[in-house]
């Protein structure tokens, strides 16, 4: 595919990021549905960090794959025929990382292009972004009388989300160390041999 019609073709983008994030949102519930400890939350749920990331790199066509995937989760798998639930659900778990990301870039702590966005940074952004995303979901499930220990629920979400930020985090900085390092090895290859 050519990256340039990536890039500057919405649609197509939000075909891709969606596929993408649908299989690796499949994958994660399927591999871990054992770890399902409240309607909604997950001891370890790595779509939480892709969530955040697509939003934070791809904004608002992130946010609306984000929608697609929560919506046919919702409609499809967890709330079957529960269609105002489902609504609810997909807002929330679109609004979560699209609030955070609108907020650090309004209050000028990163730029939009994210040219100036550091580790620290992010790492604050991710722990706001997994804090909120608890709170919605979990509000949205409490108050549509689905789970009914509103603490416990937010304590287990939170705790899923945090790892799956950490884990894309932990990810996203192996894969910066690799092209690093492949960038150093090519440039020593083109080297003339020393003396």
């Amino acid at each position: 595919m050519n990256s340039k019609l990536f890039w500057d073709n919405r649609f197509i983008t939000f075909l891709v990021l969606t596929l993408v994030f649908g299989t690796v949102y499949a994958l994660n519930n399927l591999l871990t549905a054992p770890l399902l400890l409240a309607p909604g939350a997950h001891l370890v749920h790595l779509p939480s960090g892709i969530k955040f990331l697509l939003v934070l790199v791809f904004g608002m066509v992130g946010a609306l794959s984000v929608f697609t995937v929560s919506l046919v989760a919702g409609l499809g798998f967890f709330f079957e025929g529960e269609l105002p639930l489902s609504l609810e659900l997909a807002v929330a778990n679109a609004l979560a990382p699209l609030m955070t990301v609108k907020f650090f870039i309004d209050q000028q702590l990163v730029q939009h292009d994210l040219s100036d966005l550091r580790w620290k940074t992010l790492t604050i952004m991710g722990l706001v972004y997994a804090a909120l995303n608890s709170a919605m979901n979990q509000l949205v499930l409490y108050w549509n009388r689905v789970i009914h220990d509103l603490i416990d629920g937010l304590q287990i979400m939170f705790t899923g989300d945090i790892t799956g930020v950490v884990l894309v985090m932990v990810l996203m900085r192996l894969a910066i160390w690799v092209v690093k390092r492949k960038k150093v090895a090519a440039k020593d290859h083109h080297l003339p041999p020393g003396p």
